[in-house]
C-alpha cells in the first residue's frame, strides 16, 4: 500500500487540512467566510478537527460517530458556539482487511476505483440545493465576463448569508462546525477490501474536468502514480490560469485551495 499527499493554497492562506493515519486518511477543507464573521480561521478550524479525528477515527466506532466526536471535542476544547464558529468538509476513508469505509461531509470527494475497473464518487451534494438562485445568479455573471469585482463579492456574501439559514438543518444542509449532530447526518458506504484498487480523496478544489483533455478521478490516480499529486494540483492550478475571469468555469474565486490524498491499495488485503 502507498499514499501520496499534496495540499496547495489557492491564495495566500491555504484552509484545507489533511490527515494520513494507521489504516485511515481524511481531507478537510474549511470554508471561507466572504463576510469576514466567524470567530476563527476556517483553516485554523480544518486543522483542529484534523487533529481530533487523528484520536476519533483509530477507536473504529462508526465513521459518523467518530466525526460527531471530533466536532465535540474541537467545540469543549474551545468553547465554540455555532453562530460564530467556521464549517468544514469532510472527506474520509478507513480501511481493514475486510472492508473499505467511507464518509462525506460536504462538498469533498472520495473516489472509490474498483479492481473491475469501475468507480464511484462519493460526495455530500445536498448544498447544492440550497440557494440554488443566489449560486446561478453569481455564475452566469461571471459567465458573460463580468469577472471577479465587487458585485460579485456582494453576490457571495449574500449567497452564505442564505446557506447560514439552513445550514445544519433538516431540509438543508449539514457540515462540521460546532454542532456534533451534524457529523452523524454524513454519507456512508462500505466496499469489500477486495473489491477495491484505490482511493483518491480530494477537497472541492480538485477538479478532473478542468483539464486540456477530460479527466476522470482514475486519471487523476494514475498521473499521481506517475508524478506526483504536487504535479497534479499545479497542472489544474495553471489550467484555472486560462480562465482567469471564470468565463470558462464559472467558480467563486479564481484559485480555490487544492488538497489532494491517493491511496493506493495492495492487490490482496
Amino acid at each position: 500500500m502507498t499514499i501520496a499527499t499534496a495540499t496547495l493554497a489557492g491564495a495566500t492562506n491555504n484552509q484545507d487540512r489533511l490527515v494520513v493515519g494507521d489504516g485511515f486518511a481524511a481531507v478537510l477543507d474549511g470554508a471561507t467566510s466572504v463576510a469576514g464573521d466567524r470567530s476563527h480561521d476556517p483553516g485554523w478550524y480544518a486543522e483542529q478537527l484534523a487533529l481530533a479525528l487523528r484520536e476519533t477515527v483509530p477507536r473504529g466506532a462508526p465513521l459518523a460517530d467518530a466525526v460527531a466526536d471530533a466536532i465535540r471535542a474541537v467545540r469543549d476544547a474551545h468553547a465554540l458556539v455555532p453562530e460564530t464558529t467556521p464549517t468544514s468538509t469532510v472527506a474520509l476513508a478507513r480501511w481493514s482487511g475486510e472492508a473499505v469505509e467511507t464518509y462525506v461531509l460536504g462538498d469533498s470527494v472520495v473516489a472509490v476505483l474498483r479492481t473491475d475497473g469501475t468507480d464511484v464518487v462519493r460526495t455530500d451534494d445536498r448544498l447544492d440545493a440550497v440557494a440554488v438562485a443566489e449560486r446561478t445568479s453569481y455564475r452566469a455573471r461571471l459567465a458573460a465576463g463580468h469577472g471577479y469585482d465587487g458585485v460579485h463579492r456582494a453576490l457571495l456574501v449574500h449567497l452564505q448569508a442564505e446557506q447560514g439559514r439552513r445550514r445544519n438543518r433538516h431540509g438543508g444542509y449539514w457540515i462540521a462546525g460546532a454542532e456534533p449532530d451534524a457529523g452523524l447526518h454524513g454519507l456512508t458506504a462500505t466496499e469489500d477490501r477486495a473489491a477495491v484498487a484505490a482511493l483518491v480523496l480530494a477537497s472541492d478544489g480538485v477538479v478532473p474536468e478542468r483539464s486540456a483533455e477530460p479527466a476522470t478521478w482514475r486519471d487523476l490516480h494514475r498521473e499521481a502514480e506517475r508524478h506526483g499529486p504536487e504535479h497534479v494540483l499545479d497542472r489544474l492550478h495553471a489550467q484555472e490560469e486560462t480562465d482567469p475571469d471564470g468565463r470558462r468555469w464559472p467558480r467563486a474565486k479564481p484559485h480555490d485551495d487544492k488538497t489532494l490524498v491517493v491511496v493506493t491499495l495492495d492487490e490482496t488485503p
